[in-house]
């Protein structure tokens, strides 16, 4: 049985209650939403809509932990309420600390995925006519997919990171069908500005060769009020002056 003290013990302990009723609501609503799915199925379960909102929902959730990850890395606050010590926080620490995610157990890893899904879940489960419109029925599937992908997210993310892994798991890195170790470790190099999709890694390489998120950071740094228009790479590169500076004078 979950323990709300388990999860995410450096968490304020509001956060970590949020995070265990998010559990119980996540895990609820996602065994509603694949009920409704299996009911729908003999009427609307066409197996090429099904593979393509599977293949769809998946490389959705592929993009949205790109950009949360783009987000959290060079915008925000670990102070902002909520976000801060879910997103922000956790992110910036990764990169001092990148194997600090492997100590995590698997409730502290996902805790504030299973938070983030409820939005979307929530009134896919409500307000989809899963059972009674083909386009409900491919809506409920790519849900169901996307919410199961972002969920498991920061576990493929854990995985990437350990030398060691269980040996289905090592098959799907080499097959592509989650984040590899070797994928991920180009995003650990200098600058720290790229690979950022951390699912299954589909969209960086064209994002790179497109150097998408180079302009979405300068489109957001001339556009958004209060945000610092130095990109995050320049900001670093004061930091680092600035540190070699002090320890000189010293």
């Amino acid at each position: 049985m979950l323990n709300p003290e388990e999860i995410i013990q450096d968490a304020p302990p509001a956060l970590r209650r949020a995070q265990f009723a998010g559990y119980i609501i996540y895990f609820t609503a996602m065994a509603t939403l694949g009920w409704l799915i299996l009911r729908g199925y003999a009427e609307f379960g066409r197996w090429w809509t099904v593979l393509l909102a599977l293949i769809a929902g998946y490389l959705a959730a592929d993009l949205a932990s790109g950009m949360v990850h783009f987000l959290a890395d060079n915008f925000g606050s670990p102070d902002t309420p909520f976000i801060g010590p879910s997103f922000v926080l956790p992110f910036r620490q990764h990169h001092v600390d990148p194997m600090g995610l492997t100590r995590h157990n698997f409730w502290d890893a996902n805790a504030s995925n299973a938070l983030v899904c409820l939005p979307v879940l929530i009134p896919v489960v409500v307000f989809t006519p899963i059972t009674s419109s083909s386009l409900g029925y491919i809506a409920g599937v790519f849900s169901f997919v996307m919410l199961t992908a972002v969920f498991l997210t920061n576990q493929t993310h854990k995985w990437a990171h350990m030398d060691k892994v269980p040996p289905v798991v090592r098959w799907m890195q080499n097959a592509g069908l989650i984040l590899s170790k070797s994928h991920h470790d180009v995003h650990h190099k200098s600058p720290f500005n790229t690979h950022y999709c951390i699912t299954v890694g589909a969209w960086n390489r064209m994002f790179e060769k497109l150097h998408a998120f180079d302009w979405l950071e300068r489109i957001i740094r001339r556009w958004v009020p209060g945000v610092d228009p130095r990109l995050r790479t320049e900001q670093d590169m004061v930091e680092s002056e600035m540190t070699v500076n002090h320890r000189t004078a010293h």
